[in-house]
């Protein structure tokens, strides 16, 4: 064979497996970049989401903290403050049962102060089955107090809608 001719196919093959390691190279480096890109894309959805559930976490932390402060925990651990709507729509719903004052019950600690609210149209009270405390009555809008310096139970009832009935817990 031409030693010429052998050179030259020679060469041909040499320079065929050049290119051909570089385009395996660039696809390889196209193949990488994608990955990275798709990796990038992944971290920053990941992170949002982490972002997302965190923010979630900390606002039900906070309502549950507010919720702890005003009414207690629902163990019925005593707090210093509690707050009791007297709900909506309940001067003439009888059967609104426990969600005539909201929440219906609540504990605080001895010296403790609940206050109602009243959130419906219509004139509420808090008064106490045994007569030991009295809102009188509470007009729409409005709210009370009351401050309990003994440990007991303490059940009350609107004296205007009877059906209407809570607790306060004093420890």
């Amino acid at each position: 064979m031409n030693t010429k001719l052998l050179a030259s196919f020679a060469v041909f093959v040499l320079l065929t497996a050049v290119v051909s390691i570089s385009l395996t190279d660039s696809a390889f480096a196209d193949e990488k970049k994608d990955k990275a890109k798709k990796d990038k894309m992944k971290a920053k959805k990941d992170a949002k989401k982490a972002e997302i559930k965190e923010k979630k976490d900390a606002k039900k932390a906070e309502i549950k903290e507010k919720k702890t402060e005003t009414t207690g925990t629902p163990s019925g651990t005593a707090v210093k403050e509690a707050a009791v709507d007297m709900a909506k729509g309940t001067a003439s719903d009888t059967n609104c049962g426990d969600k005539c004052f909201m929440p219906s019950t609540v504990t605080v600690t001895v010296g403790g102060k609940v206050t109602w609210k009243n959130v419906d149209s219509a004139a509420h009270s808090a008064t106490a089955t045994d007569s030991s405390f009295d809102t009188s009555l509470v007009n729409a809008g409005a709210s009370a107090s009351n401050t309990f310096n003994t440990a007991g139970s303490y059940p009350y009832m609107c004296i205007l809608h009877p059906w209407m009935k809570g607790t306060v817990n004093v420890q």
